[in-house]
């Protein structure tokens, strides 16, 4: 598997966070459109048996990872002020250049990040029969939206295999940030463009400790429970492109470990990524496309964590 990191510069405010399985949802849509539905088949093709062709991250600030979802004592931290845990909470990134240092370390160069606002706007939908608003679907209300400023780049990581070439990838994406990711795409929302990726490779030494880039679901046969902190998360799914209009868009909510798990294997290995493919034939997600898959695998980055911390 070859991990590459692609630069991505917002051209429009997301009114949906970048996030890796709804980016890979969109990416597999791309792909049905740019190499048919044969095509994607041939892609998916062992995406549940632990076979994925493909492996995406969130978006994050560019230069800069997540910083672990684990209490201090996990990452070989010393207690700290209690007054001045509500201020290291807003610490929420580290150099992504320096995740070879002993963890503890690398913890102390937390920083805070200005390249998106989110805000919340009242939005309004007008009653064409009545020229102004009204109650029920014609009812204000409000929605997220995240602003980027000029200069901001995202850091994109994706895990491919020799079924998806980097060229192939690359287009995909365009075709992604040229319609819009998300959320209200077609308002002009979404809207990003993307730089030629770069091949990278993490610290090239077996690992016991890890720390995950996008959504996933864990597995639990290669990892010891009591050395993994992650917060769960509930994923409320829906299908895009044409299912979104079949009037069943919604498919069977899945539980997740949010971006940022720290995870402990069983042993030391060199991992790409972790997790497992959910959906499939065996396991539907859908009622109107029983072979949906959902990504449930995530990037992950080595960390230098002595087991006995």
């Amino acid at each position: 598997m070859t991990t590459l990191k692609f630069t991505l510069r917002p051209r429009s405010a997301f009114a949906t966070p970048l996030a890796g399985d709804t980016l890979f949802g969109q990416l597999c849509w791309a792909a049905r459109e740019r190499f048919g539905e044969s095509g994607l088949k041939e892609l998916l093709d062992g995406y549940v048996d632990g076979r994925p062709f493909l492996v995406v991250s969130d978006g994050f600030p560019s230069g800069l990872l997540p910083r672990p979802t684990a209490p201090d004592f996990a990452l070989g931290l010393a207690a700290g002020d209690p007054a001045l845990r509500k201020q290291a909470r807003t610490l929420r990134w580290l150099p992504a250049d320096r995740a070879d240092q002993p963890i503890a370390r690398w913890m102390k160069e937390a920083t805070a990040s200005d390249t998106v606002k989110a805000l919340v706007l009242t939005q309004n939908t007008i009653n064409r029969y009545t020229g102004t608003t009204g109650e029920g679907l014609f009812a204000p209300r409000q929605v997220d939206r995240s602003f980027y400023c000029a200069k901001a780049r995202l850091d994109l990581y994706a895990v491919i295999d020799q079924r998806l070439s980097a060229d192939a990838l690359h287009q995909l994406l365009e075709d992604v940030g040229a319609h819009g990711y998300g959320r209200d795409a077609t308002t002009g929302l979404g809207k990003f463009q993307v730089e030629q990726p770069a091949e990278i490779s993490w610290p090239g030494r077996a690992s016991r400790h890890w720390v995950t880039l996008a959504r996933c679901r864990p597995n639990p046969q290669e990892l010891i429970a009591d050395g993994c902190y992650y917060a769960p998360l509930t994923r409320f799914g829906r299908h895009g492109n044409m299912a979104a209009v079949t009037g069943q868009p919604f498919k069977r909510p899945i539980l997740m470990a949010a971006t940022g798990a720290l995870l402990q294997s069983r042993e030391p290995v060199n991992w790409a990524y972790h997790g497992r493919g959910l959906g499939g034939s065996a396991d539907p997600l859908s009622n109107v496309i029983p072979e949906t898959v959902h990504q449930g695998y995530a990037p992950v980055v080595p960390l230098r964590l002595e087991p006995s911390q």
